[in-house]
């Protein structure tokens, strides 16, 4: 009876124990002390609780690393005030540094066969291949299929048995997204946002599924979430630009204009930016600010026949060739000695005279882009193929 007592005075000492332990742990990590955290953990991870140390130790690893490697080793700091770790990453990332070896998938593995029936580890399993995914653009140690696999699996088991956050339903949804599972996808999207109404991922993909459907209000009330929600500038813009775009389409133009602008100060000179702002700008019969945005674009890629051929479909579609016409003639004033400059100049302007049948003015601008390439091209130039195509 007194040994059985000791025992559990001692199992109970110990687990007392852990939880302080734990608690320090979290607030080192609260108080961004990373490398305290990790190196506190790691104490830990072969003493009773080790499997809830692993846990937390590739949960530590997954989300404050300052350098890694493959996801293999790992280098940490405790950040001193003001510190950033997003920044702290960038100042390191082609430094040469003391690196921790922590193999996460080979700890998963080895726990999940110590302890079959502690589903947790199924989530972390998932949790780790997503980031593997969203990190790593080309293939891993492993290729992309199989870390969507392992990922899916560990998710959906964890799943069945009740283990789920907004991150694991939102993974879920996207992978049936890409899968074109288009309802399932969305109703895992929509658990997501029940556990989480804040997360920007899941508002954003749910806006191009309503975006896909046509439903503009509800795809547009989700692309304003996602933009407010990001704080990632590459993000937060991709997200305006939709919303942008859809504010466009439901005909509520001032409003696009003015997050448009926006995007622009976020990141300057993109070219969906200036082609949504294009739209709304010539839809308002705003001509100076029209020019304006269409002097961005093509001064993006003067040659390109995509931009050129969005900027002429814009206009005419807006019933503004005039305007068109004298934005390609004021562009042949800014340079008149780069003969293969005005070649293409001249050879948007024949497009856009062709697009409306306006033969006489086609033919004019066709020769004389073809007499200023005659001078800077060989005559097996692809350019020239393009000429004669388009004379037929």
């Amino acid at each position: 009876m007194q040994k059985t007592l000791f025992f559990l005075v001692i199992n109970f000492l110990t687990l007392q124990s852990s939880a302080i332990n734990f608690q320090k742990i979290d607030s080192l990590i609260d108080n961004k002390q990373y490398l305290s955290a990790w190196n506190a953990l790691t104490e830990l991870e072969n003493g009773v609780n080790g499997v809830d140390a692993h846990i937390k130790k590739i949960n530590l690893s997954l989300r404050y690393f300052t350098k890694t490697f493959s996801h293999e080793s790992f280098y940490f700091n405790n950040l001193k005030k003001g510190q950033n770790l997003i920044n702290l990453r960038l100042l390191v990332k082609d430094k040469k540094l003391p690196m921790y070896t922590y193999k996460i998938a080979e700890v998963i593995d080895s726990l999940q066969k110590s302890n079959p029936k502690d589903y947790r580890l199924k989530k972390l399993q998932g949790d780790f291949y997503y980031d593997i995914s969203i990190i790593y653009d080309k293939d891993w140690i492993i290729n992309k299929q199989e870390v969507t696999r392992r990922m899916y699996e560990g998710y959906t088991t964890a799943e069945d048995h009740g283990i789920e956050d907004h991150i694991s339903l939102y993974a879920l949804g996207y992978f049936w997204n890409i899968n074109d599972k288009r309802k399932k996808s969305q109703n895992y999207f929509m658990r997501s946002l029940q556990i989480d109404s804040n997360y920007a991922p899941t508002h954003y993909n749910l806006a191009y599924l309503y975006l896909e459907q046509d439903s503009l209000e509800l795809a547009l009330y989700h692309g304003l979430k996602a933009y407010n929600l990001y704080k990632y500038i590459n993000y937060k813009n991709d997200a305006g630009q939709m919303a942008g775009s859809i504010l466009g389409k439901l005909g509520r133009h001032s409003e696009a204009i003015t997050l448009l602008l926006d995007c622009d100060k976020l990141i300057p000179n993109t070219y969906y930016t200036y082609y949504y702002l294009l739209n709304s700008f010539l839809a308002k019969k705003r001509i100076i600010e029209s020019i304006v945005t269409a002097q961005n674009m093509f001064n993006l890629d003067c040659k390109s026949h995509t931009i050129n051929t969005d900027i002429i479909n814009l206009f005419i579609q807006n019933n503004q060739l005039v305007a068109l016409e004298q934005f390609y003639k004021d562009r042949l004033k800014e340079e008149k000695y780069d003969k293969e400059y005005r070649g293409y100049v001249y050879l948007h302007l024949a497009q856009a005279f062709q697009m409306k049948n306006k033969t006489k003015e086609y033919l004019i601008n066709i020769e004389l882009a073809k007499e200023n390439f005659n001078t800077c091209y060989d005559s097996d130039h692809p350019v020239f193929q393009v000429i004669e195509k388009m004379k037929r």
